[in-house]
């Protein structure tokens, strides 16, 4: 295979975990109708404890940072800017 082959392939791999992220974000965005910084702020700041709250704000959180991750890759393969194991 050549370079761009891989990373073809490598490319359609993180474009679909992309979609999947992002699918997983706005369905959090619509329970709770509001981003995830707001959310964030208004369960930190609730006198009332909700623990799927708390435990959707860790996941939304993981979510939030692996896209900003995946997105780096995403453009880092596109660059060209990656290398193949011999």
């Amino acid at each position: 295979m050549t370079k761009k082959q891989v990373g073809d392939s490598v490319l359609t791999d993180y474009l679909s975990e992309k979609q999947e992220l992002e699918e997983k974000i706005v369905l959090l965005k619509h329970k709770y109708q509001t981003d995830l910084q707001t959310f964030e702020t208004q369960l930190e700041n609730s006198s009332v404890e909700n623990f799927e709250a708390w435990d959707d704000l860790i996941q939304w959180k993981a979510y939030h940072q692996f896209l900003l991750e995946l997105e780096t890759k995403i453009t880092d393969i596109r660059n060209g800017d990656f290398q193949m194991a011999e």
